[in-house]
């Protein structure tokens, strides 16, 4: 009977886990000092990417690495001749041309998972758009409002969005010459589609012959 309710309890804490929220929060603000903000949230835990963390250790570190390699001698590739140039060349666009077709089969399969799982928050888009003559800005704002308008009718036809109708503002604005932004939007997925997109894109690398 305990062994019973221990496999109940690891089905629970594998369902409680699979279920956890997957975030990636994307804050930009024009006008502030550290104007990106960029961090990922799995359940409760907070991984920041920009600005990082511990900056002032990875700081140092870089200033370490940068004394030894000035105190080290550069040394000096010889020359290629015109066959090996060549050589190298199509290896490259061949290389090249291997990624391209590879994508062209991967981003299907992640396009289609994220239409049915992603999940879209947009907590503010405040755009005050200027330039330095007001015919300039007057253009500037009707192409970014038509642009706007269809960029809005594609996102809520692929994917879940969440908003206000006041969380998007975009304005002309005549007095200024620099344009701003104010952007903080949210994309989430729970971690059991995250996985499965995970798994999709990996069967499909395998399955693809290079």
């Amino acid at each position: 009977m305990i062994a019973l309710y221990i496999i109940i309890g690891i089905f629970v804490l594998l369902a409680v886990i699979l279920s956890l929220n997957c975030s990636l929060r994307l804050i930009f603000d024009s006008s502030a000092e550290e104007n990106i903000n960029i961090y990922a949230k799995i359940g409760f835990y907070k991984i920041y990417i920009i600005p990082e963390k511990f900056k002032k250790t990875k700081k140092k570190k870089a200033e370490k690495i940068k004394r030894t390699k000035n105190q080290k001698q550069v040394k000096l590739s010889p020359e290629k001749t015109d066959g090996e140039i060549q050589e190298s060349e199509i290896k490259e666009n061949y290389g090249l041309r291997e990624i391209f077709d590879a994508a062209k089969k991967i981003l299907p399969v992640i396009w289609l998972k994220l239409r049915k799982r992603l999940k879209i928050r947009i907590y503010k888009i405040d755009a005050v758009l200027a330039s330095d003559e007001a015919h300039k800005t007057a253009l500037i704002y009707g192409s970014a409002i038509q642009s706007a308008h269809y960029f809005n009718e594609i996102l809520e036809r692929n994917f879940r969005i969440y908003k206000r109708p006041d969380n998007i503002k975009i304005v002309p604005d005549f007095s200024k010459i620099n344009p701003e932004f104010n952007i903080d939007v949210k994309f989430s997925m729970r971690l059991i589609n995250l996985l499965g997109l995970l798994l999709s894109v990996i069967f499909k690398i395998k399955s693809i012959k290079i």
